[in-house]
C-alpha cells in the first residue's frame, strides 16, 4: 500500500545534525513504526523554511517531499489585508494547492493522510481522485473562539506593546487565524473520512460535516516515554506544565491558580516547560512568575520533560481548549497523576477521580486545592498514578495503534 502524508512537521526526516522541534512528536513514533512494515510504501510532506524550491529525498525507506512556503507578492499581501476572510481562503487555496497536486502526482499514493486541520493540506481532497483521511488534531475554529481568556480583549493583545513592527505581526497573525479557521471549515464539509481521538473532536467533525465517516485511532506517544522508568516522588511538592505560547494555553490560568497556592503551601516549585513570553499576561494580571515559585524552563527535549515528570507531585494542564493532549498522556505513561481544566478532548483521557482530576475552565482556586491534596496525599496520589499508568499504557500501546491504523486504510480504500 502505497501511504502519502501530509504533515505539519518534519516527522523523521534528518537534516544534518539539526534538532528538531518538540512538537508533533507523536507523527514521528508512528512513522518509526510503520517502517517496520514490508506492506508499506511511505511518503511524507512537509513545508520547509530552508528549501526554496521543492526538494524529493528518500531516507531510511520514507519518501519526503519538502515545499517551500507559497510566493506571496506584495499585492497578494495587501489584498489578504483589506479583503474579507472568506475571500482570501480562496486566494490562498488557488496559490497553494498546485504544488500538492504535483506531489500527488508523481507520488501516486493509494490514500493520502492529512494530520491537522491547521494547514491547507485538506483541500487537496477536492483535486484528486484519491481517497484522503483527515487526523484531527486541534481544531482551529475552536481555538480561536477560546483565543483570548478573562479579562483580554483583541485592542489589548493586539497594542500589548509600542512596537509598530509587533503590531503590525499581531494584526496579521489575527488574520490569518480567520482566514484558517475558514479555510478548515471548508476543509472538513470537503473530506468525507476523519481519525481522531477523542468524543470532542468526534462531535465537532460530525457537527460540522453530519456526513463524514469517523474512525477513532488512539496516537502514539514519543519514544522515551515508553522506555522503562521508577518514578520517585519528591519530597517537595514539585508541579510540572508543558504549554506553548498562546494565550489560550492558559498561562494567565497557572499564575493566578500558583498564587493563591503561594498563600496555603509553604514550599513548592512549578516548572513550567514551553515558549512562553511572560511580560504581557504578567501586566494584565499583576502576578510576577519568579514571586510565585513559577520557573520557566523554555523548550525542553522529550528526556529533559520525562526526567522532570518522573519527580514530580503531579502534572498540571490549564489550557482553555485542547484535544486529548499528548502532554497530560505522556505524564501519565510515567504513574503521573494529571489536574486539568475539562475543556475539548480532556476528559477521553482523564477519568475525574480515579486517573486523575478535572476542573471547569478559569477555576484556580479549585485546582489549587487539588494540588495541594496530591502532595499532602502520598498514598492517593501513588495510586492515581498508578491507574493513569495502567490506562495509558493500553491506550497508547505502538502495536494497537498501527493495527488501528491499516485497519482504518483498509476500510476506507474498500469503500472507494
Amino acid at each position: 500500500m502505497r501511504v502519502l502524508w501530509f504533515t505539519n512537521t518534519s516527522s523523521c526526516y534528518k537534516r544534518g545534525s539539526a534538532n528538531c522541534y518538540n512538537g508533533g512528536g507523536w507523527i514521528s513514533s508512528l512513522e518509526m513504526e510503520l517502517k517496520k512494515r514490508a506492506d508499506v510504501e511511505l511518503g511524507v510532506c512537509f513545508y520547509a523554511n530552508f528549501v526554496s524550491d521543492l526538494k524529493k529525498e528518500k531516507q531510511d525507506g520514507t519518501v519526503y517531499y519538502m515545499l517551500p512556503r507559497p510566493r506571496k507578492t506584495v499585492k497578494y499581501i495587501l489584498e489578504t489585508i483589506v479583503s474579507k476572510p472568506e475571500i482570501t481562503t480562496y486566494k490562498h487555496e488557488k496559490l497553494a494547492i498546485p504544488a500538492l497536486v504535483d506531489i500527488v502526482n508523481d507520488f501516486r499514493p493509494d490514500i493520502i493522510q492529512v494530520f491537522g486541520s491547521e494547514n491547507i493540506y485538506g483541500l487537496i481532497a477536492d483535486y484528486v481522485s484519491t481517497p484522503v483521511v483527515l487526523h484531527i488534531q486541534g481544531i482551529l475554529t475552536t481555538c480561536l473562539n477560546a483565543f483570548l481568556p478573562p479579562f483580554v480583549s483583541w485592542p489589548m493583545y493586539i497594542r500589548q506593546d509600542r512596537s509598530i513592527r509587533n503590531i503590525l505581526h499581531r494584526i496579521s497573525d489575527r488574520i490569518a487565524w480567520k482566514r484558517n479557521s475558514i479555510t478548515e471549515q471548508r476543509m472538513l464539509c470537503t473530506i468525507k473520512n476523519f481519525m481522531g481521538h477523542s468524543i470532542w473532536d468526534e462531535r465537532i467533525t460530525k457537527l460540522l460535516n453530519p456526513k463524514g465517516n469517523y474512525h477513532f485511532c488512539n496516537e502514539m506517544l514519543r519514544s522515551v516515554f515508553y522506555d522503562s522508568s521508577e518514578r520517585r516522588l519528591s519530597s517537595k511538592a514539585v508541579f510540572v506544565t508543558t504549554i506553548s505560547s498562546p494565550l489560550y494555553k492558559g498561562f494567565d490560568l497557572l499564575l493566578k491558580t500558583a498564587q493563591i497556592l503561594k498563600g496555603v503551601m509553604a514550599d513548592f516549585e512549578w516548572l513550567l516547560f514551553g515558549d512562553v513570553n511572560p511580560k504581557f499576561v504578567e501586566r494584565v494580571f499583576n502576578v510576577n512568575h519568579k514571586e510565585v515559585n513559577v520557573h520557566l524552563m523554555g523548550v525542553a527535549s522529550a528526556e529533559q520533560i520525562k526526567d522532570a515528570l518522573l519527580s514530580a507531585t503531579a502534572y498540571i494542564h490549564t489550557s482553555y481548549i485542547e484535544n486529548a493532549s499528548n502532554s497530560v498522556c505522556e505524564s501519565q505513561i510515567l504513574g503521573i497523576p494529571c489536574i486539568a481544566a475539562n475543556v475539548g478532548g480532556i476528559p477521553t483521557v482523564i477519568n475525574d477521580g480515579l486517573t486523575g482530576y478535572l476542573v471547569p475552565a478559569n477555576d484556580p482556586y479549585q485546582m489549587a486545592f487539588l494540588m495541594k491534596f496530591l502532595a499532602e496525599h502520598k498514598e492517593v496520589n501513588l495510586e492515581m498514578g498508578k491507574r493513569a499508568k495502567e490506562v495509558a499504557m493500553k491506550r497508547h500501546d505502538r502495536a494497537a495503534i498501527v493495527n488501528r491504523v491499516m485497519e482504518i486504510y483498509a476500510e476506507i480504500l474498500s469503500k472507494e
